[in-house]
């Protein structure tokens, strides 16, 4: 294997089409070891395909890629290198099996690395009580919460000793303080392994501020590299932010006003939504216990709290689409029935895992 002084990766001329797609065009990029790298740009810009390439996932297509020192195009640096990379995915839950428990999902990963009965518990306690997990160690993978299946992919990407770990988005969807918890943990880990390389995508700026060096994308293209600071004394700007918009093309930059929600007229007419002692139970589990709200007509109304608070369930019933185990509701005046086609059609709905067919284009959707 190659020595610390080379780098993470190196990318000659990479270009990769997908469906049609010029995903990556004409890449030339080297990444440092030992730091916590990340890939900063929107959705669309090349960020997965590019991580999909670098941990192996992904066929090399046009171009040359090293990866700890050997060729990716080799199949025998690939098997080399493989127990080395922990790759998580994006989209929630994607490296995880819904019918098997937090617990059995860590065990069977821990297996997989060849781990002993004891190092598995060890490892699976800590990595749980890191990520406020612990208490769900029975509950299947399937019946989490958004943001609890990305911390369970998170444990279970860390469950062996990567030296190269590729998270792709891995806080979309998670709330602040279990975001907080995800970065102390990877710190943590850092520390006690400082070789271990750490690869990021994130549109989040906030969590791209403190990454040591980073990679602004945008439609497949590398528009700068640098660290936080460098990439702010480049730009001669104060935040990551208008740092990016900067880099982009004159054309994508948009306009510099910026957002201004009026305040909400007072309203005096029936309330949009009304819940009176909401409950909701799965078997012995209580989900949403007695809430009641009024929502007015014209109102940006949040529900904001922790993953697995029950935010999503309380959506689901407004919508009709859970029904209620105690209470009631009304929306646009009328009591809530699932089966009223012409009060659905008043409403759009658009849920955490996102209500699309894959198979179909853009328009067909």
């Amino acid at each position: 294997m190659a020595d610390d002084k080379q780098p993470l990766v190196c990318i000659k001329s990479l270009s990769h089409v997908y469906k049609k797609v010029q995903a990556l065009d004409d890449i030339s990029l080297s990444i440092p070891r030992g730091l916590m790298i990340g890939l900063l740009g929107p959705d669309g810009v090349g960020k997965s395909t590019l991580l999909g390439l670098i941990s192996g996932a992904r066929k090399l297509q046009t171009g040359s890629l090293e990866v700890l020192g050997g060729d990716m195009g080799s199949l025998k640096h690939r098997e080399l290198v493989r127990p080395k990379i922990s790759y998580m995915p994006q989209g929630l839950g994607k490296n995880l099996y819904a019918d098997l428990s937090v617990n059995e999902n860590l065990d069977f990963f821990g297996k997989l690395f060849g781990q002993s009965s004891q190092e598995r518990k060890e490892r699976i306690e800590r990595l749980t009580k890191a990520t406020g997990l612990y208490p769900f160690l029975p509950r299947p993978a399937g019946k989490l919460s958004g943001g609890m299946k990305q911390k369970l992919g998170l444990c279970c990407s860390l469950i062996h000793d990567p030296d190269l770990l590729i998270l792709d988005e891995p806080t979309t969807g998670v709330d602040p303080l279990s975001r907080r918890q995800f970065w102390q943990l990877i710190d943590s880990i850092r520390q006690e392994k400082p070789n271990l390389c750490v690869l990021v995508s994130t549109a989040y700026m906030d969590e791209a501020d403190g990454f040591d060096w980073l990679v602004a994308m945008d439609a497949g293209q590398v528009l700068d590299t640098g660290s936080p600071q460098q990439l702010k004394t480049k730009t001669a700007t104060d935040n990551l932010e208008s740092a990016f918009v900067k880099l982009l093309p004159e054309s994508k930059r948009g306009d510099s006003h910026s957002l201004t929600i009026p305040p909400l007229a007072k309203s005096t007419g029936v309330p949009a939504i009304v819940a009176k002692g909401m409950t909701r139970r799965f078997d012995e589990f209580i989900a949403v216990n007695n809430v009641s709200f009024e929502i007015q007509a014209g109102e940006i109304f949040g529900f904001l709290g922790s993953n697995g608070c029950g935010k999503t369930t309380t959506m689901k019933m407004l919508t009709g689409l859970l029904p209620l185990s105690e209470g009631e509701a009304k929306l646009f005046g009328k009591p809530l029935d699932a089966n009223d086609l012409e009060t659905r059609k008043r409403v759009g709905f658009m849920t955490q895992a996102f209500s699309l067919y894959g198979e179909l284009t853009v328009r067909q959707n």
